[in-house]
C-alpha cells in the first residue's frame, strides 16, 4: 500500500508517510525522534516519538499461588512503585530470553517455566515500547546482580487477591501489573 492508495478497510485510518525523521537524542536505552507525517490529503503534522527497544513484565509466582512482586524508585512517577518484575531487552535479544535474565536479576529466582501471555503497546501516542508479558513458575534460587542504575527491593509476595485489591485501593499504580493481571485471567480461561 502506498500512501496515496485508500485504507484497506474504510473505518480503519490510514496510514501515513513519515515525509521526515530528525533525531532529536539518543542514549543507550532509547532515542527520541522528531517525524514530520504526510496524511493521503497532502496534510503534514508532527509527531515526537521516544523509540524504545522493548521490555518483558512477569508475573512471577511461587508453588502456592503468590506473586513475588518489587517495589522500585521510578523517577518520573517521584516515588517507588510495587510492580511486577520488568526488564527492557537488549538489542537482539528474544523477549524469552529478557525474561528469564529478568526474573533472576530482579527476584532472585530462575524460573523453570516462562509461558507466554501477551502483549501490549504501552503509550503508542508517544513511545513505541511494546511489552511482552510472561507468567514464570518452578522457582529455584539462582540470584544474578541487579542492573547498576537499579535499587530494587527484596520481594514482596501477594496472593492474586492482595494484588487485586491492591490495584482497587490504588496501593499499586503500576499499568503492566494490571495488564498482567488481566493477562493472566483470560489466559487460564483458555
Amino acid at each position: 500500500m502506498t500512501s496515496t492508495d485508500p485504507p484497506a478497510n474504510p473505518s480503519e485510518p490510514e496510514i501515513p508517510e513519515v515525509a521526515s525523521s530528525e533525531l532529536i537524542f539518543e542514549n543507550k536505552i532509547i532515542r527520541l525522534d522528531r517525524d514530520m507525517v504526510r496524511f493521503q490529503d497532502g496534510h503534514e503534522a508532527e509527531r515526537v516519538v521516544v523509540r524504545h527497544p522493548g521490555a518483558v513484565a512477569l508475573i512471577v509466582m511461587e508453588a502456592d499461588g503468590r506473586w513475588l512482586l518489587i517495589r522500585q524508585y521510578r523517577h518520573p512517577a517521584g516515588q517507588p512503585l510495587l510492580e511486577i518484575p520488568a526488564g527492557t531487552r537488549e538489542d537482539g535479544e528474544p523477549p524469552e530470553e529478557t525474561a528469564a535474565r529478568e526474573v533472576r536479576e530482579e527476584t532472585g529466582y530462575a524460573a523453570g517455566s516462562i509461558v507466554r501471555l501477551g502483549g501490549a503497546w504501552m503509550a503508542p501516542g508517544f513511545v513505541s515500547e511494546y511489552i511482552d508479558f510472561y507468567l514464570a513458575t518452578d522457582l529455584e534460587e539462582s540470584p544474578l546482580p541487579q542492573d547498576d542504575d537499579e535499587y530494587i527491593s527484596p520481594p514482596e509476595r501477594m496472593t492474586e487477591a492482595e494484588v487485586e485489591a491492591a490495584i482497587a485501593s490504588g496501593a499499586i499504580s503500576d499499568a503492566k501489573t494490571m495488564v498482567a493481571l488481566t493477562l493472566l485471567r483470560l489466559h487460564r480461561s483458555g
